[in-house]
């Protein structure tokens, strides 16, 4: 039976009490939504229901190592050890819930907002972020429960697709082919009635034309379509096209939501849950060489150990800045054989972030690479610029899915080459809830 949805919800999952309520959210309210106040909370709703699961997906690379004597390690050293299957029940279950949420509220927008008000620059804005909040939180989904995009993929297990209000409704995992399509399309039409270029500081968190564009372009990166990634990178960066320069003196770290690169500013990619239960890896501060500032600047020695800087408040929130598309311009390029604009993206960037003196050094050096040698340089610096900002695993995924060892507790384990765990189990407690995830 489908139910009104009313503007102050509030969204809350348990249990299930009946096999039909797979998802079991719950509209609890009074005020049906009229104007473009209440439609506008119901959006601001969908994006603080958004989940932190970049901050757990960090734990999976090589970017950090367990602290066994934080009392937080209790719940994330099974993520930690890539024990999806069988879990210490104490382990924080990856987000799942929390995505449907968000897509709940923009469904509400999306289908009712045109009964209520008359197309206008405002009410066109909300109804093309409820679209792309749609688009996003599916691809996140499939980033993570599914299998990466390609054509002998599409037919794969992609995620449950939801765009109505049924509360009832069966969610079965559509493919990975239609999966994408929806999201696609969501996309399309989100993009086509967004009025705001670039959203201003400390409201970056909301969907922008800037915004759309840089989420294509790693929309099209992750499915291995260059030309395509490099064409939203750049329509992106049309808007806006600037980077922080660690060289100055008193500069922001360049995902401090209030810097002149930040794009969107939605997301916590290091929450205290992970930040207290881990270090910085020896093998991720080995990546910066000397006169690279981000390492200074990512990171801070405490003790024997070092700890990141690039999080642990709101102000540290990101979701898609300029530095990412600048290196998805210098990867795609390097896919397709045009080095000079490979090296000229991938130069721009490191004029920001390394001494004069260090800069020198890696524009020598970077002109004499190969076309593989070149490719595996952007994927570096990838790694050194984005760290701990929740995309490396899935740059991991995409690409070369390589063996990783963790150790903790007494217990080494390892996630091997091409592991099947790179595509994350659905959290148990959604597949005891809904049965059909496994299908």
């Amino acid at each position: 039976m489908k139910k009104i949805i009313y503007f102050g919800m509030i969204m809350t999952a348990s249990a299930l009490t009946s096999c039909n309520k797979y998802l079991d959210i719950q509209p609890v309210g009074t005020v049906i939504p009229t104007s473009e106040s209440d439609f506008r909370g119901l959006m601001t709703s969908s994006y603080t229901s958004f989940p932190a699961h970049k901050s757990y997906l960090s734990l999976r690379t090589d970017e950090l190592l367990l602290d066994e004597s934080s009392t937080d390690a209790a719940r994330t050293k099974d993520i930690y050890l890539w024990n999806d299957q069988n879990p210490d029940p104490a382990t924080t279950a990856y987000p799942y819930l929390a995505f449907y949420k968000s897509i709940f509220y923009s469904n509400q927008i999306i289908s009712t907002i045109d009964e209520k008000l008359s197309s206008n620059a405002t009410v066109d804005q909300i109804k093309g972020e409820a679209y792309l909040m749609r688009a996003y939180a599916h691809f996140e989904l499939l980033n993570l429960y599914s299998e990466v995009y390609s054509a002998s993929n599409v037919g794969l297990r992609g995620v449950p697709l939801s765009t109505k209000i049924d509360l009832e409704q069966r969610f079965v995992p559509a493919t990975i082919g239609d999966s994408y399509a929806l999201v696609l399309s969501d996309m399309e039409k989100g993009t086509a009635l967004l009025t705001v270029d670039d959203q201003a500081k400390g409201a970056n968190y909301r969907f922008s034309k800037r915004v759309a564009y840089a989420m294509a372009s790693r929309l099209h990166l992750y499915r291995g379509e260059w030309k395509a990634a490099m064409e939203g990178a750049q329509k992106a960066l049309a808007i806006n096209d600037k980077l922080v320069d660690l060289n100055a003196v008193a500069s922001l770290l360049p995902n401090d939501f209030e810097s002149v690169e930040v794009i969107m500013a939605l997301e916590k990619v290091s929450i205290p849950e992970v930040r207290s239960s881990s270090f910085i890896s020896p093998s991720l501060l080995s990546a910066y060489s000397d006169g690279d500032l981000r390492k200074g600047r990512y990171f801070q020695k405490r003790g024997a150990d070092y700890v990141s800087l690039k999080g642990g408040e709101n102000r540290f929130n990101v979701s898609f800045r300029n530095a990412d598309l600048y290196l998805t311009i210098a990867e795609c390029n390097a896919r397709l054989g045009n080095t000079a604009e490979a090296l000229k993206y991938l130069s721009a960037l490191k004029k920001n972030r390394f001494t004069a003196d260090a800069y020198s050094k890696e524009t020598k050096a970077d002109a004499g690479l190969s076309k593989d040698q070149l490719l595996d340089a952007v994927l570096l610096e990838r790694k050194r610029e984005l760290a701990l900002e929740g995309l490396r695993w899935y740059d991991l995924k995409r690409t070369t899915r390589p063996t990783i060892t963790h150790s903790s507790f007494g217990r080494t384990m390892t996630l091997q080459q091409n592991d099947p765990r790179y595509v994350i189990r659905y959290p148990q407690e959604a597949i005891n809830n809904n049965p059909d995830l496994l299908k």
